[in-house]
């Protein structure tokens, strides 16, 4: 009976599950991705989080984790710097955004100056539009947002300033933070773990590759085992202290933990619920919510004032983290991020990467071939081109993506056997590294085409790239 009672909880469906008990009388456990989220989210959002916690009648419903107030302790500077860091980031995209355009307005007034408009045209006076007033008032906005994330980056904690976010962790959970396991216990799970993860038994197996560890006091807490360790003091909760229900709010999206189909989460994966079931009989049940699910219920159940936007911005830093993740084991990479950085390899070089590319989903081609590609195409610009400069666009289509790289180019500075109306440019103008007929054999591997065009004023390399080399188209 005992065998059939566990398998029934274990493959109940969602609505055999009783939520009214769960928000009435049940035990909610948080993970460290949630407490950590309070640095990631929207200052509001990260209030509402933190006034469900606090509030009187759900304080007494909540506990974590020894391994939850470790691992939030011990990641913490690390998030507060990567928010502080994105100030920087941000700022130098502004700035890089103010020199393009006082570039575009130099290239501007010079070329229609070539023309000669106020001896040979009785009608158009670019004059009277393309002032230095008109110009310096366009781009007044940039300049105030960079006035404006000072002001804003003054407000943001640094790693040596005080941490409110950690004293309001620390004053909310007093007295529910689980005891550590023994060493025998760790011990244990290291010897068990090691034989879970080959079998890919949940939870923890995702986060195999992660080394180092922390230590407290004779005990080390080895970091790849990390989700083991809390699953295993949430298992000796249930089982020691009689629980009936149990739900784990967590930040984490890895399939070691989920069981989902055709995209959706259902729920806690079956092993999970047949390990916990077992472990301890008389919980009625174990269920999950991310973090944006549970401040929907508790909006609902708890009556609170929520904002909706903190539940939508909860979702997204979800679909973020899943994103990065994914970006990181399926050898998946941002091509603006490529682009930039194989641009820095070069001297006093410059990119302009269009809104188009940057909106483009993580790409998975190889990083070599693309690199070589790259700096191809920056040695062109340079040797040939005007103003170190190439700028980039992209454009979709139902089944290629479009990767145009262009650069200015000037006939006087190209030798006479390959100046524009010569036929071989196209094969002379490339001709650093390995050049451009082994460039266009490289991307032909990674299933990509290669063309060039040329005109009087510019020199273009368009790249097909098959829309199913894009995450979620055809991965």
């Amino acid at each position: 009976m005992d065998m059939l009672n566990t398998l029934l909880k274990t493959h109940a469906d969602k609505d055999d599950i009783d939520f009214k008990s769960i928000w009435e009388s049940g035990l909610f456990i948080f993970d460290s991705n949630v407490l950590l989220d309070l640095y990631r989210l929207p200052e509001e959002a990260s209030n509402d989080l933190i006034n469900v916690l606090r509030s009187q009648d759900f304080n007494n419903k909540i506990w974590i984790a020894f391994q939850v107030a470790l691992e939030f302790l011990n990641n913490r500077h690390e998030i507060i710097s990567d928010q502080k860091n994105k100030f920087n980031t941000v700022r130098s995209l502004v700035d890089d955004a103010i020199s393009k355009y006082d570039e575009v307005f130099g290239s501007l007034s010079s070329e229609l100056s070539k023309l000669k408009l106020k001896q040979r045209h009785s009608l158009i006076n670019p004059d009277e539009f393309i002032t230095q007033d008109n110009i310096d008032s366009g781009k007044a906005f940039l300049e105030s947002f960079i006035e404006e994330l000072s002001n804003l980056e003054s407000q943001q904690s640094d790693v040596n300033d005080k941490d409110t976010i950690k004293n309001t962790v620390l004053s909310i959970f007093e007295g529910r933070i689980g005891d550590s396991l023994s060493k025998k216990e760790l011990e244990e799970i290291y010897k068990t773990g090691e034989r879970r993860y080959e079998n890919k038994i949940p939870p923890g197996y995702k986060d195999k590759s992660k080394s180092g560890s922390y230590t407290v006091n004779d005990r080390e807490f080895v970091r790849k085992y990390g989700d083991l360790i809390l699953w295993k003091e949430v298992l000796k909760k249930a089982k020691s202290e009689d629980i009936s229900y149990i739900v784990l709010v967590t930040g984490d999206v890895k399939e070691d933990w989920w069981l989902e189909k055709r995209g959706k989460k259902l729920g806690p994966r079956r092993e999970l619920l047949n390990e916990i079931y077992s472990e301890a009989p008389n919980l009625k049940s174990f269920y999950l919510y991310d973090t944006s699910s549970f401040l929907r219920h508790a909006k609902k159940e708890l009556r609170l004032d929520i904002r909706d936007s903190s539940i939508s911005q909860a979702k997204d830093l979800i679909e973020r983290s899943r994103l990065n993740r994914t970006v990181l084991e399926e050898g998946l990479y941002y091509l603006p991020e490529e682009i930039i950085s194989a641009a820095q390899d070069m001297t006093n070089f410059r990119v302009g990467i269009g809104r188009s590319v940057k909106n483009l989903p993580p790409l998975k081609i190889g990083r070599y071939s693309l690199y070589n590609f790259l700096m191809e195409i920056f040695y062109n610009a340079v040797e040939h081109g005007v103003g170190n400069y190439i700028g980039v666009q992209a454009k979709r289509r139902d089944e290629i993506t479009l990767l145009r790289f262009k650069n200015r180019i000037s006939p006087d500075a190209l030798p006479d056997e390959t100046k524009i109306n010569d036929s071989n440019l196209v094969t002379t103008a490339l001709t650093r590294g390995f050049g451009l007929s082994s460039a266009r054999n490289s991307m032909a591997n990674e299933g990509i085409d290669l063309n060039t065009v040329t005109s009087e004023k510019s020199f273009v390399v368009e790249l097909y790239i098959p829309n199913s080399h894009f995450y979620n188209e055809g991965m």
